[in-house]
């Protein structure tokens, strides 16, 4: 796959107000990456957005032979690009000018102390339909709040497909690209509903007086992971689909967060600062066999399983600016792919 033949959308916007970017209580330079790696669906590219040249624009890097190559070129910040599941293409947020609603969030939504602050999710990230055709996004309506909307492939025909006075964010394709998970505060606190991929049928799938956020799918679509800080610290729950059964798997008094599933679903990983920094961590879809991946005196979040769940790359502080890295899915074999 070469990069130069990608179609860049340019369309999804998003407003970045935290720039130069704040991680973990420092101001990093213009060469700092700004959101974590995304696996092309070959598994041998990452993309990334990084400001090397004084703003943030999309590149792509060869996991073997080092290869970078700038994806986006603009006066504008261009961050949190997605993989499009056929490898054609890559979605992205811009704060380049756009004169026409809906318009890109200005600010982030649910700034929970220490769970933005640590940048371990990319919260942000369009979501694409299984088939390449769609994307899922969301932007700030005309009433001034925030409402998810379906686009096609090259970002044009939005569409809202919800509508009310609250924050409806985050939406994520199922696996079958049947429902979108998201998160809405219509109840007076953030939580998470599904709805059918047209908007339709939207449900209320947690009820807490706390925070439930970051929900992911499992591979098959039968589960979905999320974090909550119902029990004081943020901890990771499971549920199925329809939002029964929830188990919580994580139970420390520290921030476990960012849970991603491996592409069997046997695994989920995640990030947790129970021994000081933010290491990645790996645990079985049940909660058990909790490994420690990276073990450092600096910062390592944003991780994510390759296509084929053999390696796992994230970002990590070691060097003052997060770099990306990638390691083997057991934590072996580290190694730096940015410079």
């Amino acid at each position: 796959m070469k990069v130069k033949t990608l179609q860049l959308l340019t369309a999804l916007v998003f407003v970045m107000i935290f720039l130069p970017v704040h991680v973990f209580g420092q101001t990093y330079s213009p060469q700092s990456l700004h959101s974590g790696p995304s696996w092309s669906p070959d598994g041998r590219m990452v993309a990334f957005s990084a400001a090397y040249t004084g703003r943030y624009d999309i590149y792509a890097i060869d996991i073997w032979n080092g290869e970078r190559t700038r994806v986006s070129d603009h006066p504008a910040n261009d961050l949190y690009p997605t993989w499009a599941p056929n490898g054609q293409q890559i979605a992205f947020y811009s704060d380049r000018p756009n004169e026409h609603g809906p318009f890109p969030p200005d600010s982030i939504v649910y700034n929970v102390r220490a769970l933005y602050e640590t940048y371990a999710r990319d919260g942000y990230r369009p979501s694409w339909s299984p088939d390449s055709r769609t994307i899922a996004t969301h932007f700030r309506g005309e009433k001034g709040n925030y409402e998810i909307y379906l686009m096609n492939h090259r970002g044009r025909d939005r569409r809202p497909i919800t509508d009310n006075l609250a924050t409806d964010v985050h939406p994520k394709f199922s696996p079958d690209g049947e429902r979108i998970v998201f998160v809405s505060d219509r109840d007076n606190q953030p939580e998470i509903y599904v709805m059918n991929a047209d908007g339709s049928e939207q449900t209320r799938l947690t009820n807490s007086p706390s925070y439930d956020l970051d929900p992911v799918w499992s591979p098959d679509g039968e589960k979905i992971a999320f974090i909550t800080n119902r029990l004081g610290f943020f901890d990771i729950f499971v549920m199925d689909a329809d939002g029964s059964n929830k188990r919580q798997l994580t139970h420390t008094p520290s921030i476990d967060m960012a849970p991603v599933w491996s592409p069997n679903g046997e695994k989920i990983l995640f990030s947790s600062n129970r021994y000081g920094y933010f290491d990645i961590f790996a645990m079985d879809a049940d909660g058990s066999n909790v490994e420690r991946l990276t073990e450092s005196e600096y910062h390592e979040f944003y991780g994510s399983w390759s296509p084929q769940g053999s390696r796992i790359a994230y970002l990590s502080t070691e060097h003052g600016d997060p770099h990306v890295f990638v390691m083997n899915a057991n934590g072996t074999r580290k190694r730096q792919i940015t410079r």
